[in-house]
């Protein structure tokens, strides 16, 4: 498996504070918004892009903070691809809430 060697430069080690700050967070669109800036900012700074981003323990941690936020299961993941094929078609659909 390649690996790759990420180096902290200002914007890396900004994204990597953000992270670790998000991990208390609730706010999804906030959170959201917060990755998209980092990952904007480490792909200019390290020209990175593709599986390197995707990879990205910076990327990683914020995508398990979604998905705890989400409570995400095989199950509901399933359901909701499910729903968007409904919803695509003009369809209503009805959506589980788990609080947090």
């Amino acid at each position: 498996m390649p690996k790759q060697i990420i180096h902290p430069d200002d914007a890396t080690r900004q994204a990597a504070k953000y992270a670790q700050l998000i991990q208390n967070g609730v706010n999804l669109r906030a959170i959201v918004a917060q990755m998209l800036r980092d990952i904007d900012a480490m792909r200019q700074s390290q020209n990175l892009n593709g599986d390197a981003i995707n990879n990205h323990q910076i990327v990683l941690a914020y995508v398990s903070k979604l998905n705890s936020l989400t409570r995400l299961t095989t199950d509901r993941e399933m359901a909701a691809l499910e729903a968007i094929d409904h919803l695509a078609e003009g369809e209503d659909v009805e959506s589980e809430v788990i609080p947090l």
